[in-house]
C-alpha cells in the first residue's frame, strides 16, 4: 500500500518525575483524544519517568526489561488506537543501564535503540552505558523513519540520510531539551532537516523538573526539507498539548528530484 501522507502527533507535557502511573496516564488520555487518521505518535524522551541523573541506585530502581509493564503498555495502546508510537525509556539488559528508544507499531512489531551519545554535561554518562549500535531506520506505512535521541542531534554523521541505502524521509528526534539552548535546538533540527533532504521531528518534554531545569512550553517542532518550521494544528491535553502534521511524499519526492545535493555527498562510511 501507498501512503502519500503521514500524519503524526507530537505529545509535549511536564513529565511526572519518577512517576510511570501518573505519565502513562497523561500519554493515555492523550491517545485517547487523538483523531483518527493519526498514524504516529512521538513521545518526549525518557517519556514515563523523566531524565533521571540522581544516581544509578535511583536510575536503576526504575529501569525496566523491553518485556516488562512500560513496553507491553505502549504495545496495547499502540494497537488499541491503530498507531505507532516512538520515544524513550529508562531500561535495563543484565546490570546495564541504557536510555533507550522504541518504536511500537500497532501490528506489535517493535525496534529498540541505545542512545549512542550520552549527555556528559548533565551526567547522563555516569549513570547509563552507551549503545553500542547504529541508530535504526524503520519502515512504517510505506515511510522510513530514522530514530534518535536527543543529544545525538548534535552529530550530524551520526543523523546522515544514506539515500544509496536506507534512505529515511522523517528524522525522528525524542528529547529533554532545556530551554537554557532552545536557540541551538531548533537551529539543529532545521540544519538535520536542510542536509538531509528529509523531515525533523523533535519531540521534547515541558515544565521544570526537580533540578530546576526549565524546558519550554511549545518548543516541539517538525521542520520539512527546506528547513522550514512547519504549522501544527495543536490541541490541549491535561499537563501538556499536543501538536500535529500532515506529511506529503509527493511534495518530499519532487524537491528531493528538483535539487538532488545528496548526489555530491562524500562518500563517508560511519565508523563504531
Amino acid at each position: 500500500m501507498s501512503y502519500n501522507s503521514l500524519n503524526i502527533a507530537i505529545i509535549e507535557y511536564d513529565v511526572a518525575w519518577a512517576d510511570k502511573r501518573a505519565n502513562l496516564d497523561i500519554v493515555g488520555n492523550a491517545l485517547a483524544r487523538l483523531p483518527h487518521e493519526i498514524d504516529l505518535v512521538v513521545l518526549p524522551e525518557m517519556f514515563s519517568t523523566g531524565f533521571i541523573t540522581e544516581s544509578r541506585e535511583v536510575a536503576a530502581s526504575l529501569a525496566e526489561r523491553n518485556t516488562q509493564d512500560t513496553i507491553n503498555w505502549l504495545h496495547d495502546a499502540a494497537a488499541a488506537h491503530s498507531v505507532a508510537i516512538a520515544g524513550s525509556f529508562l531500561a535495563h539488559t543484565a546490570s546495564q543501564l541504557y536510555n533507550r528508544a522504541f518504536f511500537i507499531e500497532p501490528g506489535g512489531d517493535d525496534t529498540f535503540y541505545d542512545k549512542r551519545h550520552l549527555f556528559g554535561m548533565g551526567g547522563e554518562d555516569g549513570i547509563y552505558n552507551r549503545g553500542v549500535t547504529f541508530a535504526p531506520t524503520v519502515r512504517f506505512r510505506g515511510w522510513n523513519i530514522k530514530l534518535v535521541v536527543c543529544y545525538d542531534l548534535r552529530f550530524p554523521a551520526w543523523c546522515r540520510n544514506n539515500f544509496v541505502k536506507d534512505t529515511y524521509d522523517l528524522l525522528a528526534v525524542v528529547a529533554n531539551w532545556p530551554h537554557a539552548r532552545q536557540h541551538p535546538w531548533h537551529t539543529l533540527l532545521a540544519a538535520r532537516a536542510i542536509e538531509n533532504l528529509s523531515y525533523v521531528c523533535g519531540a521534547n518534554r515541558s515544565g521544570i523538573d526537580p533540578h530546576g531545569v526549565d524546558y519550554s512550553a511549545g518548543s516541539s517542532a517538525m521542520y520539512d526539507y527546506k528547513g522550514l518550521r512547519c504549522d501544527p494544528q495543536a490541541m490541549a491535553i491535561g499537563g501538556g498539548n499536543v501538536y500535529m502534521y500532515t506529511l506529503d511524499r509527493q511534495a518530499l519526492s519532487r524537491f528531493r528530484e528538483k535539487f538532488p545535493a545528496w548526489k555530491d555527498a562524500d562518500n563517508a562510511k560511519l565508523v563504531l
